[in-house]
C-alpha cells in the first residue's frame, strides 16, 4: 500500500476503519502512536464503536484458587484465553477482588480492604459477605473503572446482578438479601446511588439464569414449585409471569435469544437427569415450547462424571455452553445452526478442586461506559 495515500486519508475515515477492526487487531495497533492509543478516550470514536456490530462474546468460565487467573473461551477462534486479574481491574491490591457479574461489556468486581478472604480448606469466600466490601465496575478493554458508593445496610447480601440500558448508556446493579422474602437494593449509574425497592414474598434465584429484555429482568422463582417472576427495572416492582412449566424440571436457567425469552434445563427421573432441553416461551399460550434437545449420546458423555452433580448453562446470543459438576469436558451449542461441539481442554488447572466455575458471558466493547 502506498504510504502517501494513507498519510493523506481524512481523519474521520481513518477513525471509521479503526472502529471496524476486530478488537484484538485494534488493541495491537494502539501501540503505533499516541493518537491511536488515546482513541479509547475520544467520545466521537467511541460513538463510532457503538455503531459497529458487537464482537463475539467470551465465556468467562473458570477462576483459579485465589482468583488471580481466569479462563475465557472464545467461540470465534475455538480457543481458551488465560487472563490475569489485571486484565479486568488495574491498580494496587489486585489480589483482593473477584468477578461477581458481567453485562454489556462491563464487569462488576467485589472485594475487601484486607487480604484475600479465605474460607475453610483455603478456598476464597464471597467478598459480598464482608463488612468492608467494595464494589467496582470496570471495562476490561479500556481498563477504566468506577468505585461504587457503599451499599445500604443489608443482612447477608448474596448476589450481584447487572443490567445495561444501551439507549441511556447506563447500568444498574441489583443486590439481594438472603432470606425467604426477596429484598432488593439497586445501584443506578446515572444517580450514582443505591435505593431499596419493592420486595417479593418468595425465594428468587437471581444468581442463576436471569434474562433481561426490554427493561424487564426475568427471574426463576422457587417455592412452592418453579416459576418465573419479572422485575421492572425502572419502576422497581415485581410481577408473576403465569406460564406452565415443564414437568420434572431441574437446573433451569433463563436467557434471551433474538428477542424471545428462552429456558434451558434438564428433565429429571428417579434422581438423575434423563434429558436436556431448550424451550421458548409462547407468550400467547403462556407455555414453554421445545425448540431443541441435546442428543442423548452427548448428554451421556457430558454427565459421566461423579454422581449427584448438577449442570451449569451459560448462554449468550445463539451460543449455549454446557458443563457438568466437576467435569473436565465442556460442550457448546449454536442454537441457530443446531450444531454441537466439544470445547478444547482448558489448561487453567487440571486439579478440579483448585478452580471455581464462574459462568459469565462477556461482550468486549470499547464503548461500554463505566
Amino acid at each position: 500500500m502506498d504510504p502517501k495515500v494513507w498519510s493523506e486519508l481524512p481523519e474521520h475515515l481513518m477513525d471509521n476503519i479503526l472502529a471496524w477492526l476486530p478488537l484484538p487487531s485494534f488493541l495491537r495497533v494502539r501501540s503505533v502512536c499516541k493518537k491511536w492509543n488515546s482513541l479509547v478516550q475520544s467520545p466521537s470514536f467511541l460513538q463510532l464503536c457503538a455503531e459497529v456490530p458487537a464482537h463475539a462474546p467470551f465465556f468467562l468460565m473458570y477462576a483459579d484458587l485465589f482468583q488471580q487467573r481466569y479462563a475465557a473461551y472464545d467461540p470465534s477462534l475455538n480457543k481458551w484465553h488465560l487472563l490475569p486479574l489485571s486484565c479486568f481491574l488495574s491498580g494496587p491490591s489486585l489480589s483482593q477482588f473477584v468477578v461477581l457479574a458481567a453485562a454489556g461489556g462491563l464487569l462488576c468486581l467485589g472485594g475487601t480492604s484486607g487480604s484475600v478472604p479465605q474460607g475453610r480448606n483455603g478456598y476464597a469466600v464471597d467478598p459480598m459477605t464482608k463488612a468492608d466490601r467494595n464494589l467496582y465496575v470496570s471495562n476490561p478493554i479500556t481498563k477504566i473503572r468506577r468505585k461504587l458508593p457503599p451499599m445500604l445496610r443489608m443482612q447477608n447480601p448474596y448476589i450481584v446482578g447487572m443490567v445495561i440500558d444501551s439507549a441511556k448508556k447506563s447500568y444498574k446493579i441489583l443486590v439481594a438479601q438472603e432470606g425467604e422474602h426477596l429484598k432488593l437494593q439497586v445501584y443506578d449509574s446515572i444517580s450514582n446511588s443505591w435505593e431499596l425497592t419493592d420486595s417479593l414474598r418468595r425465594r428468587v434465584a437471581l444468581v442463576v439464569g436471569t434474562a433481561y429484555m426490554h427493561g424487564i429482568l426475568y427471574c426463576l422463582t422457587f417455592g412452592p414449585g418453579i416459576g418465573v417472576s419479572t422485575y421492572h427495572v425502572d419502576a422497581g416492582c415485581w410481577q408473576d409471569l403465569r406460564a406452565r412449566m415443564p414437568l420434572c424440571l431441574t437446573c433451569p436457567q433463563l436467557f434471551e435469544n433474538r428477542g424471545c425469552l428462552m429456558m434451558v434445563g434438564g428433565i429429571e427421573e428417579f434422581g438423575s437427569i434423563k434429558s436436556i432441553h431448550i424451550w421458548r416461551l409462547d407468550e400467547a399460550e403462556r407455555e414453554w415450547v421445545e425448540v431443541l434437545r441435546m442428543p442423548d449420546n452427548l448428554l451421556h458423555e457430558l454427565s459421566s462424571g461423579p454422581p449427584g452433580g448438577h449442570f451449569l448453562f451459560v448462554a449468550h446470543g445463539d451460543h449455549i455452553c454446557f458443563t457438568y459438576y466437576r467435569a473436565k469436558e465442556m460442550l457448546m451449542c449454536n442454537l441457530y445452526r443446531n450444531s454441537w461441539w466439544w470445547l478444547p481442554r482448558c489448561t487453567l488447572d487440571d486439579y478440579l478442586d483448585a478452580r471455581s466455575v464462574l459462568g459469565f458471558s462477556v461482550e468486549p466493547r470499547l464503548d461500554a461506559a463505566v
